[in-house]
Formats: C-alpha cells, structure tokens, sequence
C-alpha cells in the first residue's frame, strides 16, 4: 500500500489490517461486543439458515440434479461457462 500522510485515517497499510490492528496506525478498536446467541435467536426468528439462500429449496435440489448429470469432476474457473452452458437448458 503506498503512504499517504495528506489523508486522514491509516496509510501505508491494507484496510484488513487497519481494521484488524487498529492500535497499529493510531486507531482504536471501536467494535461492540455482540451475544452471539442473541445473533443466533434473530437468525432462526428470521427463517433460520435459509435466510442465506438465494434460491429456494427446490430450485437447489433441481439444479444439483441437473449438475450431477453432467459428471463434472473439477468446477474451476476454466470450465464454468461450458458447464453454465451446458447446465441451462436443464434447469430452465
């Protein structure tokens, strides 16, 4: 990161670490305590783990179908649009 003593806040430095190492550049830790129970509570009060999903259940179990028929060994960066090509027509 380039040093940059015109601006405010931590130079010099990635935002990870000024965030994770606030007494490093001056800072302090600001962060609120949190119980993660209470966390957990809101969670399932909310729809439990599903609340992350961003397809239904169903969708998810007839996508990984389709995908499981076409006996991909390694998904990678490489492969992904011919297998999203591929993949398409069957689930939609």
């Amino acid at each position: 990161m380039r040093k940059d003593n015109e601006k405010e806040g931590p130079s010099g430095m990635s935002r990870n670490d000024a965030f994770s190492l606030p007494e490093s550049w001056g800072g302090r830790n600001c962060l609120l305590k949190v119980d993660k129970a209470i966390v957990r509570e809101l969670k399932e009060a909310m729809g439990g783990e599903e609340i992350l999903d961003f397809v239904s259940v169903e969708f998810s179990q007839h996508a990984q179908a389709a995908y499981d028929t076409l006996g991909i060994e390694d998904l990678n960066l490489g492969n992904i649009w011919h297998v999203f090509h591929d993949l398409y027509p069957l689930v939609f």
